[in-house]
């Protein structure tokens, strides 16, 4: 048996599988810019829920006035006022441009990866805070005969629900800033 055709067999193998294998380089000008779009369409869309969050308890309020459902507004006002405020504050850079060099373009990349980072943290304590105020709400309601059964039952269902997806949403936003960040560091590294 001749040892040429298998080595040629391995040295194929070796150089197709490095070949297929290479990662392309990373390109900050294209990552940048679809950071940017991202952020600035997730940006526009909280100030948007933002709006209806505070408008919603003026309608309820039109048809209720009860000192339940006044306090309830309150404390959906509050709250949105407040998590806008951090919107605001924590996405201030999001209409600023990289600037005019690779390094400029690197620290604002790095800058709007911390700031995903830093809301999805924001994200768990406000989704913590909500659960503290709404689960003992409902349960003091269905205690009192306000709510019956079925709808306790599925009030719970549906609040599990959008915990469950809020939790999934937050942990794949720490994931990806952090895989932007490693990429930036090699990026970086790099120059």
């Amino acid at each position: 048996m001749s040892t040429e055709p298998e080595l040629e067999r391995w040295r194929a193998a070796w150089t197709a599988s490095g070949l297929s294998e290479a990662r392309p380089p990373f390109d900050i000008g294209s990552a940048f810019r679809r950071q940017e779009r991202s952020l600035r369409a997730r940006y526009v869309g909280n100030l948007c829920a933002a709006v209806v969050f505070l408008a919603l308890p003026v309608f309820v309020l039109r048809n209720n006035a009860d000192p339940e459902t006044i306090l309830w507004s309150v404390v959906v006002w509050l709250t949105t006022l407040g998590s806008t405020a951090f919107v605001i504050w924590n996405w201030r850079m999001v209409w600023k441009g990289g600037g005019e060099s690779v390094t400029d373009f690197a620290a604002m990349y790095r800058k709007r990866s911390l700031a995903t980072i830093r809301a999805a943290r924001f994200g768990y304590g406000f989704l913590a805070l909500q659960l503290a105020i709404t689960v003992p709400w409902l349960t003091y309601d269905f205690m009192r005969g306000q709510i019956p059964v079925a709808r306790y039952a599925f009030a719970l269902t549906i609040l599990a629900g959008f915990t469950a997806s809020f939790l999934v949403r937050f942990r794949r936003s720490i994931s990806s800033a952090k895989r932007e960040l490693a990429n930036i560091d090699a990026f970086c590294g790099s120059l």
